[in-house]
């Protein structure tokens, strides 16, 4: 149970402990992460209104942003759960005005405003008086959202509270609030037997899901980083690679040619698979991605790696002209050096999974090199679709993405080098 205390008012909501201390004192940043049935989601809504109030009667004047990475309608934001909380508690119903799409105080001092991060970013970054950002199923919330999002949040005295279900520990999310914490946060791990609420029928589907789903259970239930999830494309072929030793120390052969096999991202990350092809292996040494940066930099990263190159596969729209220089990225790239280049074919997407989960069973992994890529191609996946309770036939776009299409593209883009008469050739040039 938790107060908050107003000039003349003492009030009194029920918490699990570990939130209850999440709550008491100062803080800039308010953070809870864990599985399924820990009343995460329930208890910061409710706390939204809760601090709404709070600051309302202080004098306080501003907006609360609840915010989800993907928002495509009211239908799939927290209002209804900010509403359910608000109705549970009698001086917040009396306190809020509850509309069909719209939560705000009756004093006029607070106001709801619910956004996706993915779309709206750049209007968010206009929004006057944000005094509170809770931003909810944050593990997908890329860092340059963050780096957007957080200075929008410059009221004094402003908050910014972060709920989410770790699943991989690449995440921005995972970075930012956990491996590299800003001062001035409160944080805690609450999971299930955390609840004193936790429901019974909750209980029954966990216990089903242990003996069910084990390979998800850890994930579902107690927190734990993502192996392999639900609907991945390539479950199957990453757990036998895994089971046949084929995710270890794969050296750098000098005597091969590396082929690379870009994604390129627009205002995105970019990622890169370094292979060898030796025999039926394909040996996949190094994987590198990043985002923010021009061509330049992979080109140097290139460099920098000293592989000798023999040739680079890139994505068929990189002949497409860009509107500020009139330059393609193919002709930025050929002025950095990194030739020659093998342009992957369009085909559909369906047709470039199949390809790479033919060439699967022949990968080799170096581990350490490439673990973020093999943690993104096991999470690869198909989007589920929460209403219909089916799984899309298309990819969901999410931080695994760009890794997958550039695997892809080396399944459908490689072609092996007919000159094999000919001595290898560093293909960087004159790189500063």
């Amino acid at each position: 149970m938790t107060k908050e205390k107003t000039k003349e008012v003492t009030t009194s909501v029920k918490l699990p402990h570990k939130i209850v201390e999440i709550f008491e004192g100062e803080a800039r940043y308010r953070c809870a992460y864990g599985g399924r049935g820990s009343a995460k989601t329930r208890s910061f809504a409710l706390m939204t209104a809760v601090r709404g109030y709070t600051w309302a009667m202080e004098g306080k004047q501003g907006q609360i942003l609840c915010a989800l990475e993907h928002l495509n309608s009211l239908d799939e934001s927290s209002l209804e759960e900010v509403k359910s909380a608000i109705r549970g508690v009698d001086f917040l119903n009396d306190f809020y005005e509850l509309g069909e799409k719209f939560i705000r105080s009756k004093c006029g001092r607070i106001n709801y405003v619910f956004s996706g991060l993915r779309r709206n970013l750049d209007s968010i970054k206009s929004k006057a008086r944000i005094i509170l950002c809770w931003v909810d199923e944050a593990e997908g919330v890329s860092d340059t959202a963050w780096q957007k999002l957080i200075p929008t949040v410059r009221e004094d005295n402003s908050e910014i509270w972060v709920t989410w279900n770790p699943e991989t520990k690449h995440s921005a999310t995972h970075r930012r609030f956990r491996v590299h914490p800003p001062q001035d946060m409160k944080i805690a791990e609450i999971n299930w037997r955390d609840n004193p609420y936790f429901p019974d029928v909750l209980d029954k589907e966990r216990q089903q899901d242990k003996i069910n789903r084990p390979d998800l259970y850890d994930h579902i239930w107690e927190g734990e980083m993502l192996i392999h999830a639900e609907g991945a494309y390539y479950a199957v072929e990453m757990r036998e690679a895994t089971h046949n030793e084929r995710m270890t120390n794969v050296p750098y052969d000098s005597s091969v040619g590396v082929i690379t096999a870009w994604d390129l991202g627009m205002g995105d990350s970019t990622s890169i698979w370094f292979a060898q092809m030796v025999g039926a292996e394909v040996r996949l040494i190094d994987y590198y991605e990043s985002s923010g940066v021009g061509l330049d930099h992979y080109a140097k990263v290139l460099n920098e790696k000293g592989y000798i190159y023999d040739q680079h596969i890139l994505p068929h729209d990189v002949r497409v002209r860009e509107l500020g220089s009139g330059r393609s990225r193919l002709e930025t790239l050929d002025s950095l050096g990194v030739r020659p280049v093998q342009i992957a074919p369009q085909l559909n997407v369906d047709d470039g999974i199949q390809a790479v989960r033919s060439m699967l069973g022949r990968c080799w992994f170096d581990a350490e090199k490439c673990e973020r890529g093999i943690d993104a191609l096991r999470q690869y996946r198909r989007e589920y679709d929460e209403k219909g309770m089916t799984w899309r036939s298309r990819p969901l776009h999410d931080w695994t993405s760009h890794c997958a299409d550039a695997m892809r593209y080396l399944a459908i883009g490689y072609r092996p080098a007919s000159n094999w008469g000919e001595p290898i050739r560093r293909n960087l040039q004159g790189i500063v």
